[in-house]
């Protein structure tokens, strides 16, 4: 017996664990190129945080309606970031690190100083 299976597009896979998963809103206006950890927009937009259990998760489609119109404000997939992600006293966030600004796409000159 011959078995055939779909061939599926990765693209397709990524979108498929991003349901799963989750992704959240990554602000770059508001990250710090010195802060400790990366900012991410609130749930339903009530303000900027960095602890992740108050940004999400979104599914992919909300997250890509709730920053269609901005510059500085992008999706990231939970999956992506899991391997980065630090627990401490019941937050969980994501150390602003050279390697992980690489990984979700912040460009070190365009971040701001925090004074």
């Amino acid at each position: 017996m011959e078995l055939k299976l779909p061939i599926t597009d990765s693209t397709n896979i990524d979108s498929i664990a991003d349901e799963i998963t989750g992704c959240y809103l990554v602000s770059a206006r508001w990250t710090m190129i010195n802060d400790k950890n990366v900012t991410f927009v609130r749930n339903k937009a009530f303000g900027y945080c960095y602890n992740l259990k108050w940004a999400g998760p979104l599914s992919k489609f909300d997250a890509d309606i709730a920053c269609q119109n901005s510059k500085t404000t992008f999706v990231i997939s939970h999956s992506l970031l899991e391997p980065f992600l630090v627990h401490l006293n019941d937050e969980l966030s994501l150390p602003n690190s050279i390697e992980v600004r690489k990984l979700i796409g912040l460009d070190d000159n365009e971040l701001q100083l925090a004074k």
